[in-house]
């Protein structure tokens, strides 16, 4: 199971490699595109968050996937806003088509149109979390398109993830491993994902309190509050899936990836690093039981492990 990184700081792409990091995706800003579709069209999902997510423009990237491919590694570029209209989908396969004259491995998409352009363009397709691949329905029918990959959304259980995964063998499998959680589904949520309060999460997270008690008693009012504070402060705000690397290494998932397009380089590098050795450990490891016992906690595991919270796959634990 590969490492799957953002790469978001080109100065460090060597110290990702160095601590493990096999893959790599990257978003871009484009000016013209605002200018053309205006502040609120997405190119990708983390559009809205500007320079702190996607610190380079396309120009840039288009000589990073050079970069990167001397390295001998692979390396994606994303287009999964969660909608796109006519205009913009003909826009994209402009991207793409620039993107065609360099190395890059493909590009991960969030709907059935751009599996199309990705494929009249000639680039492998990776089917992103906004698809929403719950079943293995989903999965073929995207696989017929022309996919290559699918990224399974974070929500799913290693149950389920192993359900599709064996009755659709043929195609590469990414799951979610490290970092930044979300507390809803990605296909799902309806709210822009961007730093104003428009996204659902941020609408919920930030919002003033005026919390509602049935009850008047000191215990009723405890236990409002704290259920209040637990899910709105700590539910998957620092996710873990180090526990399930045995399972997913046996069955042959492609890659688990990190998200943090944000996050500072060195706290990616650890992250990259606790996989990278988890799975030199799960692969030594003769049962399930074996590797819970070797295996390395993340830092902060004391908090971070506590109720399963900030675990990606929680049955594993509890």
């Amino acid at each position: 199971m590969n490492v799957l990184v953002p790469l978001n700081n080109i100065d460090h792409i060597d110290d990702y490699i160095e601590a493990g990091a096999r893959e790599f995706y990257i978003g871009f800003y484009d000016e013209a595109w605002w200018e053309k579709f205006g502040e609120y069209a997405d190119i990708n999902r983390l559009t809205g968050f500007k320079k702190d997510a996607n610190p380079y423009n396309f120009e840039e990237v288009l000589e990073i996937i050079r970069q990167v491919k001397q390295r001998d590694v692979q390396v994606y570029v994303t287009f999964n806003s969660s909608i796109y209209n006519q205009e913009q989908l003909a826009y994209v396969e402009g991207y793409m088509q620039r993107l065609k004259e360099t190395p890059l491995d493909g590009v991960i998409v969030s709907c059935a149109e751009l599996v199309e352009v990705a494929k009249k363009v000639g680039l492998s397709a990776v089917i992103s979390t906004i698809a929403g691949i719950y079943n293995s329905d989903l999965t073929k029918f995207y696989c017929d398109l022309g996919a290559k990959r699918v990224i399974l959304p974070r929500d799913l259980s290693i149950k389920e993830i192993e359900e599709i995964v064996k009755k659709q063998p043929n195609v590469e499998y990414e799951i979610f491993m490290m970092r930044n959680g979300c507390r809803f589904s990605d296909s799902n949520c309806l709210g822009f994902h961007r730093l104003e309060k428009t996204s659902i999460c941020a609408c919920v997270g930030n919002a003033g309190r005026d919390l509602g008690v049935k009850g008047k008693g000191f215990k009723e009012k405890h236990e409002v509050e704290l259920n209040d504070i637990v899910y709105t402060q700590n539910f998957h705000n620092m996710t873990c899936g180090i526990c399930s690397i045995y399972r997913f290494v046996k069955l042959g998932i492609t890659a688990g990836k990190i998200v943090g397009r944000s996050d500072e380089w060195r706290n990616i590098c650890e992250d990259i690093r606790l996989i990278r050795k988890n799975v030199e450990i799960a692969r030594s490891c003769e049962t399930e039981e074996e590797y819970l016992e070797r295996m390395i906690f993340p830092n902060g595991h004391e908090t971070m492990c506590k109720m399963g919270l900030s675990c990606y796959y929680p049955e594993i634990r509890f």
